[in-house]
Formats: structure tokens, C-alpha cells, sequence
């Protein structure tokens, strides 16, 4: 327990709010995906059908089989500006988290998310671009809201990495209520602007927890979860303990390539999921709405997920430096293994490919995202999380807007191996980072060696001389 163990009841019931909230608003932006056979109901960019007879098909049925490819291409742009959206601002996002406290920040990110989804709620055909601000905006709100939920990590002290691994995974199974929204839209029981305003007003969930939980450096207006400085916490913040120390350490640079590199993987494959699949499918719509909707459907077991981390993260973390670089080594190396795995299995043109992938991108999403945080977390000083986090969310967010790049190379069923061998090529190059990060563990288990040698050494110096006088 830590220093709230007065109100042990409040850090449960803050960390199961704000595990709520995460997946209700903090990751929506990963099954945007789940819209793109909903929105054509709505005539949504209709007018970049190439022809008369496209924009009749789509006007005339709810779902065709024949593709706009010119609409879906504005999907997948508004798409791919989301997730890039997603990262870029994180740095500037752990900075605020950091001087002005997350409650500022978190009620920035409500903000962002009342523009987000007012704008799906007003968006008409003649407003198409609404949507392009939806996603932006629905980024910002999600990072916001979730770094400033990973503060309350610092009220469990001896579970940082667990508790930072379920806000994690919590996040990620906010991708599934799209996959929600369209079910209920498809069968006609509720229409797109009214779900919007109804998560619209979760703003109001999350100023709950903003005012109930999260701290700032103002005196006025308290939260009942007060942060205190513990003795343990006072030792890490000296003058030779700085952000650039950090920043420059080469297990964070190791952890932001390997995050930045390997993104593209569970970053792409959403995107492409609804092209990959009318191609596998001969484009039947009954298969693309099926394998959709269970495509973010089963992201919710990221939360089951998600602990995993945290626990190989805290492993025996007690022991040092050595058995957490032993840690580490061993959750790189699974993540690399399955991000390769997941692009040979996406370069296949058999439907069988389709929940094969499924199933590698669950746990290599989880194992990235979550074990990269739940990392940061553990390792560093907690007073520097939110910027160290910011700086890693920002660099791979900027290499993500690659993404664009590859759409280009090949964004329709028959082409998609393309982009695919391109981002299985940057994979198989960060095999060069895991060579590093073992030699690490080596090096620090060596040393350790040395280090206990010498004092066994020094001791039995002073025990002999003590015996000779």
C-alpha cells in the first residue's frame, strides 16, 4: 500500500472509474474501421464515387457489393489522420501533465472530445469534412485522457506497472464500440448523431474523475485523491536526475524504436482490414460486416491481456537493474516475434489468413502498447513519466504519418502485399535493437558479478585482518 493508506477504498474506486472511462473514450479511434459500411447510408463523401451509376448503387441500398473506391479512400484517409493524430501532440500532452498537473489535462482532452463527436453528430453530406475533424479531434481527446489516467499509478507504488498496463488495456477495448455503433445503426435502432451526442456526454464522466482524482499545482480545489511525495520518491529527485538523462538513456531510445517501428503493424492492418477483407471475400457484404464487427469486438480482451505485461514488466523487479533488463529483453523479444508474424500472415491471399491475423495483431497490440508503457512507467521516475511517455508517443506518431506513404503503395486486396513487405522489412531490421537490448542484460549481469566478487573479496580482507590483530 502507499501513502493514501488512510482512503484505501479511494485509489480502487478512482482506478476502476478511470478503467472505465479509458475504454468508453480513450481508444475509440482504433475501430473507426467498423463505420466504413455504415457511413454510405449517410451519403458521406458520396460525391467522390467516380461515376453516376456508383452513387446510384450506394443511394439506392444500404450495403453493395460493388466499392466506391474514391469514398473508401476518404475513409481511410480520415482514418489514417486519426491514428497519426493519436501520437503527435503526446509530447506536448506530458508536458502539461507534468507542470500543470493531469487534471489540467484532462480537462483539455474534454474539450477535444465534445468537438469530436459534436462534429459526427452534425456531419451531413455536405459537411463530409466533419469527419476528418471527428478522428483529429477523437485522437487528442484519447491521448489526453489517457496520460492523464496514468497518474493515478503513483498511488500504487508497488504495482506501478500492473496498474499502468490495465489503463492500457482498457484503452485498447475502446475500439469495440464502434463495432457496437454499427450494429445498431445497421438494424435501424438508432441513428449515427444520436450515438454521438450520447457519447458526447461522457464529458461528463470525465470531468467526474478530472475533479474527484487527478491533481494540479493549484491550491484551490482539491482532489480527494491528494498525490504526496513519499521518502522513496524524494530520493530520485536531485539535481543530476533530469529529463535529457532519461531521454538520452539507451534503454528509452530502445523502447521508442521499437514502438515506433513496430506501430506501423497494428497501426496498418486496421486500417486495410475492410479492403483485405471484401478482397478475400470476393467482396461479399454479409462477410465484411461479420469479420468487422469481430474485429473489434475482440479487441476487449486487451484488458485480459494487458496485466501480462505488468506482471513480466515487475517480475522480480525488486532484485535491480539486471532482472529488469532480463524483463525487458524477454517482452521485446515476444512483441518483434509477433509483429514479423503478423506481417507473413497478412501477405497471404487465403480468408484463413484473416483470423490468423486477428488473433497475432490481439496480442502483439497489447504486448506493444501496453508493455511499452507499463515499461516507462516501472523504470523511470514517476515525476517524469508523462513527459517521457509524451516524447515516445510523439516520435512515433510523426513516423506513423508513413502511413500515407503506404496506402499509396497499395490500398486494395490484390496490392496490399506491397506495403506489407515494406513494413516487414523495417521489422526484421529492428532484430538489430533486440541484439542490444541482450547484450545489455549481459552487460549488467556481468558487472553485477564483478561487483559481488569485489565485495566478497573486500570482506574477506577485512575479516583476515581483523584476525591477525
Amino acid at each position: 500500500m502507499d501513502d493514501q493508506a488512510g482512503k484505501p477504498y479511494l485509489k480502487i474506486i478512482g482506478l476502476i472509474w478511470i478503467l472505465i472511462e479509458c475504454s468508453l473514450v480513450a481508444g475509440n479511434i482504433f475501430g473507426f474501421a467498423s463505420l466504413f459500411t455504415e457511413l454510405p447510408r449517410y451519403g458521406i463523401y458520396q460525391s467522390e464515387c467516380r461515376s453516376s451509376l456508383e452513387q446510384n448503387i450506394l443511394s439506392e441500398t444500404n450495403i453493395t457489393k460493388d466499392t466506391c473506391h474514391g469514398q473508401q479512400a476518404k475513409y481511410q484517409l480520415a482514418f489514417a489522420l486519426g491514428i497519426a493524430f493519436y501520437n503527435v501532440p503526446a509530447m506536448v500532452s506530458g508536458m502539461i501533465s507534468d507542470n500543470f498537473g493531469p487534471r489540467s489535462l484532462k480537462l483539455i482532452a474534454i474539450i477535444f472530445h465534445l468537438i469530436s463527436w459534436l462534429s459526427l453528430g452534425f456531419i451531413t453530406p455536405d459537411r463530409s469534412w466533419l469527419l476528418m475533424i471527428h478522428t483529429m479531434f477523437l485522437s487528442l481527446s484519447g491521448i489526453s485522457t489517457l496520460l492523464a489516467s496514468f497518474s493515478i499509478s503513483n498511488h500504487f507504488v508497488k504495482s506501478r506497472g500492473l496498474v499502468t498496463a490495465l489503463i492500457s488495456g482498457s484503452q485498447l477495448t475502446g475500439s469495440l464500440w464502434y463495432a457496437v455503433f454499427q450494429i445498431l445503426i445497421g438494424k435501424g435502432l438508432i441513428s449515427l448523431s444520436t450515438l454521438s451526442f450520447i457519447w458526447a456526454s461522457l464529458s461528463v464522466l470525465m470531468f467526474g474523475s478530472a475533479m474527484l482524482f487527478l491533481d494540479w499545482p493549484f491550491n484551490f480545489i482539491d482532489s480527494t485523491l491528494k498525490s504526496k511525495i513519499t521518502k522513496k520518491q524524494v530520493k530520485t529527485i536531485t539535481t543530476d536526475d533530469t529529463l535529457i538523462k532519461h531521454l538520452t538513456s539507451p534503454l528509452f531510445i530502445v523502447v521508442t524504436l521499437f514502438l515506433s517501428a513496430l506501430l506501423f503493424t497494428i497501426s496498418f492492418l486496421p486500417i486495410v482490414w475492410p479492403a483485405w477483407i471484401s478482397y478475400l471475400t470476393e467482396s461479399n457484404s454479409e462477410s465484411i460486416t461479420r469479420y468487422t464487427f469481430w474485429f473489434n469486438m475482440l479487441a476487449g480482451f486487451g484488458i485480459f491481456i494487458a496485466p501480462l505485461c505488468g506482471f513480466i514488466v515487475d517480475f522480480r523487479a525488486h532484485r535491480g537493474y539486471t532482472q529488469k533488463m532480463f524483463n525487458i529483453s524477454i517482452l521485446q523479444t515476444i512483441t518483434w516475434i509477433g509483429c514479423v508474424s503478423l506481417c507473413m500472415v497478412c501477405m497471404q491471399q487465403s480468408i484463413t489468413a484473416a483470423p490468423i491475423a486477428l488473433f497475432i495483431l490481439i496480442i502483439s497490440r497489447v504486448l506493444l502498447v501496453a508493455g511499452s508503457q507499463a515499461l516507462i512507467a516501472t523504470v523511470f521516475p514517476p515525476q517524469f513519466i508523462g513527459s517521457l511517455l509524451g516524447v515516445m508517443w510523439t516520435i512515433a506518431g510523426l513516423i506513423s504519418f508513413a502511413i500515407y506513404a503506404l496506402l499509396r503503395l497499395g490500398n486494395t486486396g490484390k496490392d496490399l502485399w506491397r506495403p506489407w513487405a515494406v513494413i516487414l522489412l523495417l521489422c526484421i531490421m529492428m532484430g538489430g535493437h533486440l541484439i542490444q537490448v541482450w547484450m545489455l542484460y549481459i552487460k549488467s549481469k556481468t558487472e553485477k558479478k564483478s561487483q559481488s566478487s569485489v565485495i566478497d573479496e573486500e570482506e574477506m580482507n577485512t575479516l583476515k585482518n581483523s584476525n591477525d590483530n
